[in-house]
């Protein structure tokens, strides 16, 4: 039996982890895993849930940002494309006479 030893993530205390099977074989007493309770194996499927959130929400800014700078770049063709007409003067009071 391998016997591994790593920090709790939840109360950051030492633990015994048998290697095989994945029960906590001793904690600090804040966590302590059942029989056939994979505590290590769940944790992992929490980190990559966490994992997927966090790339869902990078993924959903540089949607927001692409968005966005194509707006921009409407609004510069556009203005651009403005300031290439030439501009009549005004008249003025003293003009019309």
């Amino acid at each position: 039996m391998r016997v591994l030893t790593v920090k709790c993530p939840k109360c950051r205390e030492s633990i015994e982890v048998d290697a095989a099977s994945g029960a906590v074989l001793r904690s600090c007493g804040e966590v302590k895993s059942k029989p056939g309770e994979d505590f290590l194996g769940t944790r992992l499927r929490e980190l990559e849930q966490e994992k997927a959130r966090r790339a869902a929400i990078v993924e959903q800014g540089r949607e927001r940002e692409q968005a966005r700078k194509s707006e921009f770049d409407q609004i510069f063709r556009k203005v651009k494309e403005e300031s290439g007409k030439p501009v009549e003067k005004p008249l003025r009071d003293i003009d019309v006479d």
